[in-house]
């Protein structure tokens, strides 16, 4: 197979759905801490990131080659040496997410989805009310403020070790991780062979986010009616 001097590693559904999170959750954490009158903004933003981590947990099975969770995912021996090596200057390209950096995406989907989850049953106690606290008891919607609130610091902390990360490998190893998050290209070093991975297709992709879409739908409209 012929290897150009740059291959496309990420396709655009991914690309998209990266910077649509990125965007949604600083709304998200600005809207919360900002409260009335914005605070039904902060549940529409809550609803459109569950729909994207629906649609990304899918797109983990069903995208491009490195978009999948079987792709990415290595065993924690391996992301430990990867990280002493990077730590230590010797940095190994990936085409893709490298071993350190995979387990960081499943830990922040995984994050995020407890905190979505959560703020569909938390009630602040003054104004605004997940949809589906009316399901639930009293004192499980006050299980689950306290478990909103207190993950909300978790997302924070992530999301800072993901930009730290990015800047660590921008200016010790020389590697640039968030172009090609925009482009989807990288480079392909000298002496190495990297073949093409295959992308997700674009069709399949708005499919499995409408599908997201529609069970977020009911889930945060329909079902509290009835």
């Amino acid at each position: 197979m012929n290897v150009t001097a740059r291959i496309r590693v990420w396709d655009l559904p991914t690309r998209i759905f990266h910077w649509s999170l990125a965007g949604l959750v600083a709304f998200s954490f600005v809207t919360g801490k900002i409260g009335d009158p914005w605070m039904s903004w902060h549940l529409r933003s809550g609803y459109g990131i569950l729909t994207l981590l629906a649609f990304r947990i899918a797109w983990g099975f069903a995208g491009g080659r490195t978009a999948r969770f079987s792709h990415f995912l290595r065993g924690p021996r391996i992301a430990l040496e990867y990280a002493r090596e990077a730590l230590s200057g010797r940095y190994h390209p990936f085409a893709g997410h490298n071993p350190l950096g995979g387990w960081m995406v499943v830990v922040m989907l995984a994050a995020l989805l407890v905190q979505a989850c959560t703020g569909l049953f938390a009630d602040d106690e003054i104004a605004t009310q997940g949809p589906l606290a009316v399901k639930v008891s009293n004192a499980f919607v006050s299980r689950m403020s306290a478990w909103h609130s207190f993950n909300e610091w978790l997302v924070v902390g992530l999301a800072t070790v993901h930009v730290a990360a990015i800047a660590l490998y921008r200016w010790k190893l020389r590697a640039r991780l968030a172009g090609p998050m925009v482009h989807g290209w990288v480079p392909v070093p000298p002496g190495e062979n990297w073949p093409q991975p295959a992308m997700g297709h674009t069709g399949l992709a708005l499919a499995l986010l409408a599908f997201a879409a529609a069970m977020a739908y009911v889930l945060v409209v329909v079902y509290p009616a009835t």
